[in-house]
């Protein structure tokens, strides 16, 4: 069975005392193939150690059973890697800056979220339940701000988002299928928290002051735009 340790090394103190210190990566210890016991050097976080070194002794046993996975190298790398070339491939097909870094950035949400550092660590139970539980936040000058759970329409976006990342990792030939293939997205319709109403007084109070306390925005300070949803909100203008 693969252990993961690491290293333990003695240093001269400033009395000239022999210190003992451990190394700041985690290594793995695992048995190859051909029966011979194998080290390498793996990350700083025991987790994701833990988990290569799992994948590692699985290649292990797959190779000796005369099994090749032609897609171990890319099972290896990184998520963060992956994602990386995922959104240079965005940009290759035409998409803008902005959206490109958007989609990358709501599946590293989600990743980060459910601590998913390698390919096979994704589960699409976890990438659902994950994404059923963001919230979203706001900044303003006091720090960010907590406006609650996220609508059906944001948790679309977001699993539509971690969806087409897998759907490339299959079409640019670097696992064979996707887990979260058979998620389905949210009806917004049946999200009733978005539903047009006019707003109650409070509301529109707390809307206030929240614009306020904003940063700058589509080339108009807070208190601009406060004046602009007051002016709108008390004529019955609408977009």
């Amino acid at each position: 069975m693969a252990s993961v340790f690491r290293q333990k090394y003695t240093v001269a103190g400033n009395n000239g005392k022999r210190i003992r210190k451990q190394s700041k990566f985690w290594y793995i210890d695992y048995k190859t193939a051909d029966g011979t016991r194998k080290r390498v050097k793996a990350f700083k976080d025991k987790q994701a150690t833990a988990q290569l070194a799992a994948q590692l002794e699985k290649e292990a046993e797959l190779a000796q059973a005369g099994i090749v996975d032609k897609y171990k190298e890319h099972r290896k790398r990184p998520l963060a890697e992956h994602l990386e070339d995922f959104e240079q491939s965005l940009l290759a097909k035409g998409g803008t800056v902005k959206n490109a870094k958007q989609v990358k950035s709501r599946v590293k949400r989600v990743f980060d979220e459910c601590k998913f550092t390698f390919w096979n660590d994704i589960q699409a139970s976890r990438v659902q339940h994950t994404i059923s539980g963001l919230r979203k936040y706001v900044k303003t000058k006091a720090g960010l701000k907590d406006l609650g759970e996220i609508s059906a329409q944001t948790y679309n976006f977001y699993l539509k988002a971690v969806k087409q990342f897998c759907k490339w990792m299959v079409q640019d030939d670097r696992v064979g299928e996707s887990p979260v293939e058979h998620l389905q997205t949210i009806n917004v319709r049946t999200d009733r928290r978005h539903d047009r109403r006019s707003l109650e007084p409070d509301e529109i109070r707390r809307l206030l002051e929240a614009t306020r306390a904003a940063p700058e925005r589509f080339g108009m300070t807070g208190h601009q735009r406060a004046m602009l949803y007051c002016f709108t909100a008390y004529t019955g203008l609408r977009a």
